[in-house]
């Protein structure tokens, strides 16, 4: 049984690495394709929009089928993708690619927590679905620092073909070990969306969209806004992922403890203006190794401490529609990722890495109105007072 969890979270690693590698190595792809760096970061706003946009679609056609299936059609689909990326000779196959794999990805991650918590007993799904979306986080530490490593000294199509590779061997590992299971009822795509309807459930998403968009405003450009602090070294960036991807573990294992003792609202409470803070500050900071390093700790934990209060406070909205709920959360994260992108490419085309901080700044102060917006919305009603015992009859 944990063989076949963690071949789940193998086909999550490789979701993971991809979605964030694309942003430390679009330098080199810009230059091989001949266009410029904010014209190259649509790359991964293509990505981010089909995993937003075809994550309902594609659950409303497919949903149906047995996870099984879904999940190697995910890999497959995934894997194609990341194929025409690498092997592209223009700008424009470059992003059929990345369109591709931003659809295959948006049918894995949803699927493979469904079937991590099929296969174990009701008292174990917790756990199960904690060690496959541990995939996700370990690219962040692991894979993220090692694809851009990669890249620099193999050339920006290799870490592609990584990510090939690992999709393969997910693959191979579901086909083997994953039992088949039976799909769920099919629902319409109207039916999924249908929670978009109430109130509490679109402004608690505008707020997550905003929070996330925020962050994204600058990881998009990370390259250029560390540029000063390692001086363009390949190494130097990868040491300073690692770092964000530390910071990211801890924040995300800090938001859980938080959540649980101080609860969602408290912790978004916090955690969202002290990201506004961290991403504006990183690329006006991060001037040496040193403040490189730290800003990205500091940017890493506020950026993992957003979805999970986030999570539990849009189901809190409507806890029967939890399932439609939480995806629709996870295309609203990358609706977030793709609005970063046309903030930070504005950003840097005023006034390079500054800019970008700038455009963070902006972006954050909207997301902090809205998430104040959707807190108040979401309060609960006050009790009406206990009316006060009537008087007794005189005698």
């Amino acid at each position: 049984m944990r063989l076949r969890l963690l071949v789940l979270a193998l086909g999550n690693f490789a979701m993971g690495v991809d979605t964030f590698i694309i942003a430390p190595i679009l330098d080199p792809m810009a230059d091989d394709f001949g266009v410029s760096r904010t014209t190259a970061g649509w790359l991964i706003t293509a990505f981010a929009l089909a995993y937003a946009i075809g994550g309902p679609l594609l659950a409303a056609a497919t949903g149906h089928r047995p996870p099984r299936q879904l999940l190697l059609g995910a890999l497959g689909v995934f894997a194609v993708g990341n194929a025409l990326t690498a092997v592209a000779g223009d700008y424009s196959w470059a992003m059929v690619g990345r369109v591709v794999a931003g659809a295959g990805a948006s049918m894995y991650t949803a699927n493979s927590l469904a079937v991590a918590r099929a296969m174990v007993p009701p008292e174990r799904a917790g756990r199960a679905a904690a060690l496959v979306v541990g995939g996700l986080t370990a690219a962040i530490v692991l894979g993220l620092p090692l694809g851009a490593w990669l890249g620099d000294q193999a050339g920006w199509r290799a870490a592609l073909w990584l990510v090939v590779g690992l999709t393969a061997v997910a693959t191979v590992g579901i086909a083997a070990t994953v039992p088949q299971l039976k799909g769920q009822a099919a629902t319409t795509l109207r039916a999924r969306l249908a929670p978009l309807g109430q109130p509490r459930v679109l402004v608690t998403l505008i707020a997550t969209w905003l929070c996330l968009s925020t962050s994204w405003t600058v990881y998009n450009y990370i390259d250029e806004v560390m540029d000063e602090a390692t001086g363009g070294d390949a190494g130097r960036t990868s040491l300073i992922l690692l770092f964000f991807g530390i910071g990211a573990v801890s924040g995300n294992l800090l938001t859980g403890r938080l959540t649980d003792r101080i609860g969602p609202v408290r912790t978004i409470t916090v955690a969202a203006p002290l990201l506004v803070t961290a991403a504006t500050l990183t690329p006006l900071l991060s001037k040496s190794m040193g403040a490189g390093i730290a800003m990205a700790i500091a940017w890493g934990v506020c950026h993992w401490m957003i979805n999970v209060p986030q999570q539990m406070r849009l189901v809190a909205t409507a806890p029967q529609s939890a399932p439609l709920l939480l995806g629709l959360h996870q295309s609203t994260i990358y609706i977030g990722i793709s609005t970063g992108g046309v903030a930070g490419a504005a950003g840097y085309a005023a006034d390079g890495a500054s800019g970008v901080g700038y455009a963070a700044l902006t972006v954050g102060v909207v997301a902090l109105g809205v998430l104040a917006l959707s807190l108040r919305i979401n309060r609960p009603a006050a009790a009406p007072a206990t009316a006060a015992p009537a008087a007794a009859p005189a005698r």
